[in-house]
């Protein structure tokens, strides 16, 4: 109710909110927290998209221009994270997220000298939209909301996957070409098979993580499960079902590797190494090897899975240009011009950041993987612990974190590397707590989601 002065007019009351106020108002939550979501949804699904036929062919097209518009409003989003939440500064330049603002920093020293500065700095831009964004969502509105945005996103890739497959197969299905003209058919949906067999992978790994961990039972999370284990099976990725595995075995090592059981473990090491000594006393052990190895081969050669598909010679080769360009690479995005004659990617993570960034970069990338493989003994937790070892066993074989347009392996990567600095979530915040009481000693900045 107004007041009456001494004219009897009402009293008004003037606001001393800007137009400033009301906007940042306007976005403060659940609107701000909506739109976060929302492009980590949309970066998970949309940004390693190519319904090309041509899977290996990278235009500017709709599609392309389309990432870039999402990955505009990611770094918009991202930075406005930076510079308004002192969380969001915290988290970037404490270890080991700082490792990926320190490569970010490397691909664009390494973009001027590229072949193709645009492209370079593009990519770099892409990947640091991608660290910006994810760090932002992660602290404002906590690692299960994000990881459940990613987990959409990832399933709807593999819905529209699955469509492309049956409903558009020239799209959905490549003919990959092997040894002596021979071709193997590959299930590739809306991406490169290779890519399909990642999502696929990391939607396996997200959905039992879920199911058993987190007690998220529902037929939408077990039906995602099915889909993804059958597009791993047609994507034929030999490097993300074996990544998959390694993941679930360490997510779930406390179950399956007991301190009550070491004494069996030792026997059947032993007993294991024995039979392989007897059996190799009986037949050629190298010839029954080769001729098993031939039977998981896409072309029934075994050199084939020796040689890595091939690997180990795009390996030398990248290994051997670099040498003439050891301090600033060749850029991010330009391994296609240089690699044509044997691949479009260098395909270890790795080898990938030291082609774009030079021995530097390369040597930060290796701070980056061994100081989180190593942080993963000491802070435990099942869903991060997942995502470590499926994108440290695929990087071996393949770029997988630092792609043209970083999308969701690397969104996932930088859930990562930030879990041991977050406490907003539950289940982080039990375990915070466990390994509080046997150890004090503080190893990691800790930031809690309501300062």
């Amino acid at each position: 109710m107004s007041s009456l002065s001494g004219n009897s007019h009402p009293e008004i009351r003037i606001s001393s909110a800007t137009p400033r106020d009301l906007f940042w108002n306007l976005l403060d939550r659940p609107l701000n927290g909506f739109i976060g979501r929302s492009l980590i949804f949309i970066c998970s699904f949309l940004n390693l998209a190519n319904v090309m036929v041509d899977k290996d062919d990278v235009s500017l097209d709709v599609q392309v221009l389309l990432k870039l518009g999402v990955v505009g409003l990611s770094g918009l989003y991202g930075g406005w994270g930076a510079v308004s939440d002192a969380r969001v500064r915290k988290v970037l330049v404490s270890f080991p997220v700082a490792w990926m603002v320190i490569l970010v920093f490397f691909f664009f020293v390494a973009a001027p000298f590229s072949i193709s500065p645009l492209a370079s700095s593009v990519s770099a831009i892409a990947v640091c939209t991608a660290v910006l964004l994810t760090v932002t969502v992660l602290v404002q509105e906590g690692v299960f909301a994000t990881m459940k945005s990613v987990f959409y996103g990832m399933s709807l890739f593999i819905v529209c996957s699955w469509l492309a497959y049956f409903l558009w197969p020239s799209v959905g299905i490549m003919a990959e070409p092997i040894t002596d003209g021979q071709f193997t058919i590959r299930m590739a949906g809306i991406a490169h098979p290779n890519t399909l067999g990642q999502y696929s992978g990391i939607t396996v790994v997200f959905g039992i993580i879920l199911m058993c961990t987190f007690k998220r039972h529902s037929w939408f999370v077990l039906l995602t499960i099915l889909l993804a284990v059958c597009a791993l099976a047609g994507s034929m990725s030999r490097t993300s079902t074996m990544a998959t595995a390694c993941a679930l075995l360490a997510c779930y090592r406390h179950v399956f590797f007991k301190r009550e059981y070491f004494y069996f473990y030792i026997c059947g090491v032993f007993f294991g190494l024995l039979g392989i000594l007897i059996l190799a006393t009986q037949v050629d052990l190298g010839a029954a090897i080769a001729d098993k190895l031939t039977l998981v081969s896409k072309s029934g050669d075994a050199e084939e899975l020796t040689s890595a598909t091939g690997r180990s010679d795009i390996w030398a080769y990248a290994m051997h240009l670099l040498s003439y360009r050891p301090i600033t690479g060749y850029g991010a995005a330009t391994s296609k011009f240089y690699l044509h004659d044997y691949s479009m990617y260098t395909h270890n993570l790795i080898l990938n950041v030291a082609f774009s960034t030079g021995y530097i970069g390369g040597l930060a990338a290796v701070c980056m993987v061994l100081g989180r493989i190593r942080s993963m003994f000491k802070v435990h937790h099942v869903l991060a612990d997942g995502i470590i070892v499926f994108i440290v066993v695929n990087g071996f074989f393949e770029n997988v974190i630092f792609s043209t347009i970083s999308g969701m392996p690397t969104i996932v990567w930088v859930v990562a590397l930030a879990w041991p600095l977050l406490t907003d979530d539950p289940a982080v915040k039990m375990g915070q707590e466990v390994r509080e009481q046997a150890d004090t000693t503080p190893r990691f900045l800790r930031l809690g989601g309501t300062q």
